[in-house]
């Protein structure tokens, strides 16, 4: 049991990359801290937007929704990540031929990722619980001892039920895909988080309100506030969630137990489909290679399922809006401190967020992997190989934008000039960030690596590329909210300055090997 604790520490330091601070090279120490400081810095705003949340909330007199709020906005976060992120990594990890030739049992080999994994999850979702309840002290009169002990068994219900879900409906859709042998990654990612979030369509669908809070309100698994504590319906509620979690983390932990040798194999068959996937032929040379980049791209469920996620959003919010899901949008505001914001400036703002929150680009060369020579000996210009990355990015976005432009001229009946600059500085935004996205993996490449997560999402091109997105969606939504068509005008022409000189520093550099 003592080598299993120690065993269970030092994976999750790596996982977190702790491990990787005290190494021997500068590289690594580096790439280390830019990991930690990305996680770092995106829950710290995370917790920012719960700070925002209880202020919202108590300017509106419904505080008491306030942990009902938390509880779903950290369940359907915590779903939708796992989906993200796969299983692939807790069936067969780049550690595990280390664990399992260590002197434990079988049994706890299989199991350690999903529970580190666990454990990671649970550890983050105390914090904001208890930070939520630092926030609410003044509100409620409850004793402490009492709220504490929800508090910890929402830490355990919240997160290994967005877990345990997530792995059990992804599982399904696989060996389901498989049996009617039509399994693709992008199929497989698709339909497993469309099941996951059928029931949060389903409330937004069903709710006459347009304010998310009371989406998430009516989607939580937490159906009642703290202030009916003593109340047997919120007694009935957390017994029931408690049983629930018990019962699929059993299901889980003995699915991934007795069938870990038939998950393997799954896992193992899709990564020699994927490399047969990504041969790379020269024909005309855009073509040739816009073709070989889309085979690329979906040769991944992970790349996949981490970038298409904003380009479906962006189609399934203007359906939504085209078909009068969310009624009477043209007449709503919301003032927030002072400030008056309408639903037009809510959606634009939400299309931008969307355009840049994500890039196919950051990790595009990257994902080359040690095929990365072929490149080097064909007689291509780099700027054609960008050329080719970027219009991936761009393509994925094309029908969002076009469906935006329907509704801000049949919804919210713009004028045709400012549709025009509105269009303009779509494209000139998605542009920036998916060329941004490119020059930032031509810097900073990595070829070697044995898990798609590694380079998709925590790579050094992601995180820095991300960041510069975190930095720069702020100034576009104040642009968008200012509302002012020579300001929409200026920002195009700079982010036009930007990306031509950012095309010519990529002109003038060469594909390195690292």
């Amino acid at each position: 049991m003592h080598k299993l604790k120690l065993l269970f520490l030092f994976r999750l330091e790596n996982q977190m990359k702790l491990s990787n601070l005290n190494s021997s090279n500068k590289e690594v120490r580096k790439y280390a801290i830019y990991t930690i400081s990305g996680y770092i810095a995106a829950f710290l705003m995370f917790l920012g937007y719960i700070l925002f949340i209880a202020i919202d909330l108590n300017a509106n007199n419904t505080m008491a929704a306030f942990f009902v709020l938390l509880s779903s906005l950290l369940f359907w976060i915590f779903g939708i990540w796992n989906n993200l992120s796969g299983f692939d990594d807790v069936i067969d990890g780049k550690d595990s031929d280390f664990i399992f030739s260590l002197p434990i049992k079988s049994w706890e080999a299989k199991l350690l990722p999903l529970l580190s994994k666990y454990t990671i999850h649970i550890i983050l979702t105390f914090i904001v619980l208890m930070f939520g309840y630092i926030l609410t002290l003044s509100f409620l009169n409850i004793y402490f001892i009492v709220i504490f002990l929800v508090l910890i068994i929402l830490s355990f219900v919240i997160p290994l039920l967005a877990t345990n879900l997530t792995f059990l409906i992804s599982l399904l859709v696989r060996n389901f895909l498989s049996l009617i042998k039509f399994r693709n990654n992008v199929t497989e990612s698709i339909l497993s988080l469309g099941i996951f979030i059928a029931p949060l369509i389903y409330f937004i669908f069903n709710s006459e309100s347009v304010d998310y809070k009371e989406w998430f309100i009516n989607a939580s698994i937490f159906r009642y506030s703290m202030y009916e504590i003593t109340e047997f319906h919120f007694i009935l509620n957390l017994v029931l969630l408690f049983i629930i979690t018990i019962v699929t983390t059993t299901l889980t932990i003995s699915v991934l137990h007795y069938f870990h040798h038939f998950l393997k194999d799954q896992k193992i068959k899709k990564l020699k489909r994927r490399n047969m996937n990504a041969a790379w032929t020269v024909n005309t040379p855009i073509i040739a290679l816009l073709r070989k980049e889309f085979k690329l791209y979906f040769s991944s469920l992970t790349y996949v399922s981490n970038t298409l996620l904003t380009p479906v959003g962006m189609i399934a919010l203007n359906i939504c809006i085209l078909i009068g899901v969310i009624p009477n949008l043209h007449s709503f505001s919301y003032d927030v401190i002072g400030f008056t914001i309408t639903a037009q400036h809510i959606f634009t703002m939400i299309t931008f967020i969307f355009l840049m929150l994500t890039t196919t680009t950051s990790c595009s060369l990257s994902f080359e992997g040690k095929s990365i020579w072929v490149m080097l000996v064909a007689p291509i210009r780099i700027t054609k190989i960008a050329v080719a990355k970027v219009l991936v990015n761009k393509l994925l976005f094309l029908p969002g934008m076009a469906l935006t432009v329907i509704v801000l001229y049949t919804v919210f009946h713009v004028s045709i000039p400012y549709l025009i600059t509105m269009l303009a500085l779509m494209f000139s935004t998605l542009l920036l960030i998916s060329v941004v996205g490119f020059l930032v993996n031509l810097y900073f490449p990595s070829y070697t690596w044995s898990n798609d997560m590694e380079v998709v999402k925590q790579s050094k091109a992601t995180i820095i590329t991300a960041i510069i997105s975190m930095l720069t969606i702020p100034v576009i939504i104040l642009v968008v909210y200012v509302d002012n068509i020579f300001l929409i005008l200026l920002t195009i022409l700079l982010e036009v300055v930007v990306i031509l000189r950012m095309m010519t520093i990529i002109s003038n550099r060469s594909l390195m090997l690292n």
